[in-house]
């Protein structure tokens, strides 16, 4: 069964914790609000339903009962800029509106219902696009924030990844997550997805792990886990997480990019003297969450490795046509599963093409393998910019510089022009870190620019945000 079917088998369980007022609400009444939104405006033909969420449980029942009704949700941030919405909105012409009780009137949408703490707007002129049967979430592409381009998910991409996932983690109905990540990322949307589809419950907050309020709200519900991606994990670093009282942590998870190998070992050593359980893991929104994974056990043996595939999952090498079965040769990453997407999306008339990947995806992501089958990221096809005519990996040379050096760096850059940007705390390290690039890669000192800024820039997943840095690059 579907989670979202939400099996009667977990009724009496607490679904949903509203942590500004505490509030529960059971895997029942969870299953008679989505049954009431999903009779009183989301009954009828399917439609596209754009959800304008933040992490609250009325957007979880607005989500929960699209995909009941059998429609296609995209979910954005209700952050989102205005211009950013009105791209996508004038892309996509999605049918239905979803936004919380207080939005405002959209051009060319008209009220339709208010209920269950949500505000429903209708398009005022239908649009005759069909939507392919199987479409059941829409995100943005990994790494953007209202990007027109959207990854195109099944229902059954949906259910897979979030089995999957259940399986490793080895969640249980006594979990209790809380949303530290927006519900539109695919990272935060599988915790969601995972402790739904397992009868566990889910803490609902907005307040981010920088505030001291998140961590009050951890305890007083007695969170088990969190997810967090490298920037989390940085921050919590300075912030003294080692010394903090979190009775009730069991897991801690990490995925959305590589987390620094000094940063990576101290956790480590804060699961092994708590107790707790590390994963890191690897993923990519065009394969709904995860890909792979590294058992907690393994870590320090493999630790800078992305692991093993996700149940139901299987890994492997490429190089152009050919695969590579040899250990330790490099090659684009390729994943197949339940879990990859139908395809992308970049129109209203895309939301109608079928599977096109067939299960398969190439991850644009280079790799290699050990003789245990665990894999090495080693650099993106895309990151690389040529400096008087030497090819340079961006991925492999911010890896490098970051664990020498133990601080945030960011590279980018364009062809015979690479900029390395750090931030004002580790402002000392600059110009030895420079220095390390030139004599490293033999390229002239008027090439490799180097910029100190505040703090690096993020998206709202809380990756590294490369377009605004290459900005910097071209300025």
């Amino acid at each position: 069964m579907n989670f979202w079917e939400i099996p009667a088998k977990y009724h009496s369980s607490v679904a949903l914790i509203e942590a500004a007022s505490g509030r529960e609400m059971t895997y029942l009444e969870l299953d008679e609000s989505v049954q009431r939104l999903v009779g009183s405006v989301f009954a009828g033909d399917k439609r596209m339903v754009l959800l304008l969420c933040h992490n609250r449980p009325e957007d979880i029942v607005g989500y929960l009962a699209a995909l009941r009704a059998g429609h296609a949700v995209l979910l954005m941030e209700s952050k989102l800029d205005a211009r950013l919405r009105e791209r996508i909105i004038l892309t996509y012409e999605p049918d239905l509106l979803v936004d919380g009780a207080k939005a405002q009137t959209v051009r060319g949408y008209a009220s339709c219902y208010k209920g269950e703490g949500l505000h429903v707007f209708r398009r005022e002129a239908p649009t005759s696009a069909i939507l392919y049967p199987g479409l059941a979430v829409l995100l943005s592409t990994s790494g953007t924030t209202g990007s027109p381009k959207l990854v195109r998910l099944a229902g059954r991409n949906v259910m897979a990844n979030a089995t999957s996932i259940v399986e490793y983690l080895g969640l249980r109905a006594d979990d209790r997550a809380i949303t530290s990540l927006p519900m539109s990322y695919s990272y935060g949307l599988s915790v969601i997805n995972t402790h739904l589809a397992c009868g566990a419950s889910l803490v609902c907050t907005n307040e981010t792990m920088a505030q001291r309020q998140f961590w009050d709200i951890f305890r007083r519900h007695a969170c088990t886990s969190f997810a967090g991606v490298p920037y989390n994990y940085q921050m919590l670093m300075r912030f003294g997480f080692k010394t903090m009282n979190l009775p009730s942590l069991r897991t801690m998870t990490q995925a959305g990019g590589r987390l620094a190998e000094e940063v990576k070992k101290h956790y480590m050593q804060v699961a092994v003297e708590k107790g707790l359980s590390y994963f890191v893991m690897y993923g990519q929104t065009e394969a709904t969450a995860r890909i792979s994974y590294v058992p907690p056990a393994r870590l320090a043996e493999k630790l800078n490795s992305i692991g093993i595939a996700v149940p139901g999952g299987r890994l492997f090498l490429r190089d152009g046509d050919t695969l590579l079965a040899e250990v330790g040769v490099e090659g684009e990453l390729m994943y197949e599963g339940p879990n990859v997407m139908l395809g992308y999306a970049e129109s209203r008339a895309c939301l109608g093409k079928g599977d096109e990947l067939q299960g398969r995806l190439a991850t644009g992501d280079l790799a290699r393998r050990d003789d245990e089958g665990y894999y090495y990221i080693t650099g993106r096809l895309k990151r690389f910019v040529k400096v008087y005519g030497l090819r340079l990996n961006l991925d492999e040379i911010e890896r490098t510089l970051e664990d020498e050096f133990n601080c945030p760096v960011a590279c980018s850059g364009i062809d015979d022009r690479m900029l390395i940007v750090i931030e004002q705390a580790h402002e000392g390290v600059g110009e030895a870190l420079r220095q390390r690039v030139i004599d490293t890669y033999k390229v002239h000192g008027s090439a490799v620019k180097l910029r100190v800024i505040s703090a690096i820039p993020h998206t709202n997943s809380g990756k590294k945000d490369y377009l605004r840095i290459k900005e910097m690059a071209l300025a």
